[in-house]
């Protein structure tokens, strides 16, 4: 007896290949479905990060103005110390010297999506590699600002105000602040603490140790406009319309 041993090549050729299409199939669309889904979360990524920016924008010509203000009012106070400039009254001296008072906060320029980023080691999140390039250049630039922000906060708290608590009279001083530096449309509101604006600042300038106090004022905060603002501003004029760019795509 002869076995039949034709075999159907043609139909078993068909059905390999549908297999392996079928395959090929699911894997496309697994690559596919990852692919939308880390564009998606970049997508996010990066417009939490763009608004996160912006807000640095404008928090940077609002704090320039508020260093600007401050070593201006250290600058007339030595002018007046120096005798090169008449004494104001007491009220404007109040003022003068309450400017130099404020300080910077560093905490001003956390934020949470460069941290995401850089600090967390997410930066492959990005796959545009000179986004990635700035935006860690951005974060140094910005660690710089919050470097320069906290000698301030520190001298602040370790030398100003121990010093202006044991020589001013601060209900006075604070009585005189009608605004933060830099920013006049916006009036603070202190508590009445029955001040009369009877005590003279005035000697307060002839203090060879209060001017010193001035002009290390000055210099913490000229490193804030000379190097670190500009620095800072610089890198967002780069990464804002890259980000604005990327989430188009």
């Amino acid at each position: 007896m002869v076995l039949d041993r034709n075999i159907p090549w043609s139909r078993i050729v068909v059905e390999g290949a549908a297999i392996v299409a079928s395959i090929l199939l699911a894997f496309w669309i697994d690559a596919w479905w990852n692919d939308k889904q880390q564009h998606e979360a970049e997508q996010v990524v990066l417009q939490n990060l763009l608004d996160d920016l912006r807000d640095k924008q404008e928090l940077l010509i609002e704090m320039t103005r508020f260093s600007q203000a401050i070593v201006e009012s250290a600058e007339t106070l030595l002018r007046v110390a120096a005798g090169s400039e008449d004494k104001p009254g007491n009220e404007t001296m109040d003022r003068l010297i309450g400017d130099t008072w404020w300080n910077s906060n560093e905490a001003l320029w956390d934020s949470a999506p460069m941290n995401l980023l850089v600090a967390g080691g997410n930066l492959s999140l990005v796959s545009n590699p000179r986004l990635v390039q700035e935006l860690a250049a951005l974060q140094v630039s910005i660690s710089r600002v919050r470097n320069h922000y906290g000698n301030d906060e520190k001298f602040h708290q370790e030398v100003m105000t121990p010093f202006m608590i044991s020589h001013a009279n601060m209900a006075q001083i604070s009585a005189s602040m009608q605004h933060r530096p830099g920013d006049p449309e916006n009036t603070l509101s202190f508590p009445d603490l029955g001040t009369t604006e009877a005590y003279d600042h005035g000697d307060l300038l002839s203090s060879v140790e209060f001017q010193n106090l001035l002009i290390a004022k000055i210099e913490r905060h000229l490193d804030i406009l000379d190097i670190g603002h500009p620095g800072v501003e610089q890198h967002l004029i780069e990464v804002i319309p890259m980000l604005e760019e990327e989430l188009k795509k």
